[in-house]
């Protein structure tokens, strides 16, 4: 299942609660009768004895009647502060039920929820409505219920720090690759010269969206290049994996020697109850300038360079607009809408960058990059595109505090910076949308 069937309610939102666990809990609110056909709906949590962050949890909202058959459901999920709360699949689980000697029908609906924050979680109430006969041509009897809030406790594993995103998996691969590949300890190269890494991540139970991008390595003379994620959700038989793929080029543009820091994952596995973790090897670059006595073959080999990253660009560009455009026609429904979850977004946003959370942020950032106005897909183009000096440094000392462990990054500048810049940008939605107007009677 690809990232387009996830319905997304919270979108990547307020990561600032928590949960731990206690045994399966079901609110089950009283039945409802309209001319002979009883309906009620009723929420469970499929749990184990601790709930840990980061840990999938099914939420079950069970449909119930009397009646023949169920009709026009819908359900509007809420924003559950500090964690996501979505649909991962439609698939329904359908059942029988005999209470007090009466047939009722049964539809299950699962759904994901995923704790970001230890502490008290509290799930608010969800409302529900459907439809249904008492029997085959009969007049449909529509109903509306409201369930009761959950409230869940969640651990948060051994070694985490306050604000760390931490994935919660008994099943977690990580590969990586550079490109060209090197075991020598420092890598001797010429201006001009190209390398890539690329890193595939896989988590058992996880949604893709919940893998956080690669942090991006920085430095004058070696310029960093990411390129658009691969993001897929599989499931198979109710078990989700959720998969994906970065890449990120750096070009050496002058002579000096530069250090790509390792990166850290880690994650936790309920299992075996140890916190894990996994390195992906950074690059030592000894730069020199490309030889002036062969200008044609230095001309020849950054043309090559040059060729490679253009294609590379041509190809994200097109993915990335094959992936708007697809994204624009499952996720959105309407403007508003998109208003709406924008609003949200920016505000996960705010609470990560006031919480001085650097992984949050960046995450929340990118999250938010996705519904905004400008369409943007990347932080590089984000910061290219409003050429503001102040944001790029403030990109950078993001970024940078993402890869060091001892950073004491405050988000305060940042999200000023956003908030202004994020006004520019809705005045210019704005503008441009009055220009494309045509007059009703010219």
């Amino acid at each position: 299942m690809s990232r387009f069937s996830l319905k997304v309610f919270l979108l990547m939102g307020c990561l600032i609660s928590g949960i731990a666990g206690a045994q399966e809990g079901s609110v089950q609110e009283g039945n409802v009768q309209e001319d002979g056909v009883q309906a009620n709906v009723a929420i469970s949590i499929q749990q184990a004895e601790d709930i840990w962050m980061g840990q999938q949890l099914t939420l079950n909202i069970d449909l119930k009647t009397t009646g023949f058959s169920f009709s026009d459901t819908t359900f509007n999920l809420p924003e559950v502060s500090g964690a996501f709360l979505m649909q991962i699949d439609t698939t329904t689980v359908k059942m029988t039920e005999n209470i007090d000697g009466q047939n009722w029908q049964v539809i299950r609906y699962p759904l994901a929820l995923y704790p970001q924050r230890a502490g008290l979680l509290e799930i608010p109430p969800i409302t529900v409505r459907f439809s249904s006969a008492r029997g085959f041509g009969s007049e449909q009897k529509a109903f509306e219920f409201q369930t009761s809030p959950l409230q869940l406790n969640i651990k948060a594993p051994p070694g985490i720090k306050e604000g760390d995103m931490v994935i919660t998996t008994t099943a977690f691969k990580l590969e990586y690759e550079w490109q060209p590949d090197s075991q020598a300890e420092t890598t001797t190269a010429q201006t001009g010269d190209a390398f890539t890494l690329t890193v595939k991540r896989s988590a058992g139970d996880i949604s893709a969206i919940l893998l956080p991008p690669l942090p991006v390595f920085r430095a004058e003379g070696l310029a960093a290049y990411p390129q658009v994620a691969e993001v897929i959700d599989k499931t198979n038989r109710g078990s989700l994996t959720g998969e994906r793929s970065d890449k990120i080029i750096w070009v050496a543009e002058k002579p000096g020697t530069y250090s790509i820091p390792a990166i850290r994952f880690q994650w936790w596995d309920p299992r075996s109850h140890e916190l894990k973790q996994q390195l992906v090897q950074g690059l030592k670059l000894e730069v020199t300038a490309s030889p002036t006595g062969e200008d044609s073959a230095a001309a020849s080999n950054k043309g090559d360079y040059l060729g490679v990253y253009l294609r590379y660009l041509m190809s994200a560009l097109v993915l990335a607009v094959v992936v708007y455009f697809l994204w624009r026609r499952f996720a959105i429904n309407t403007a508003a809408e998109a208003v709406e979850t924008e609003k949200l977004a920016f505000t996960a946003l705010q609470q990560a960058c006031n919480t001085n959370q650097p992984a949050q942020a960046y995450s929340k950032l990118n999250a938010w990059l996705a519904w905004s106005p400008a369409g943007i897909i990347t932080l590089a183009d984000f910061s290219s595109s409003q050429e503001d000096q102040h944001l790029s440094t403030q990109l950078n000392v993001l970024q940078e505090a993402l890869i060091s462990p001892e950073s004491q990054w405050q988000g305060a500048e940042l999200l000023n910076i956003l908030t202004r810049v994020r006004i520019s940008m809705h005045r210019q939605k704005d503008a441009h949308s009055k220009v494309q107007l045509v007059p009703l009677n010219p």
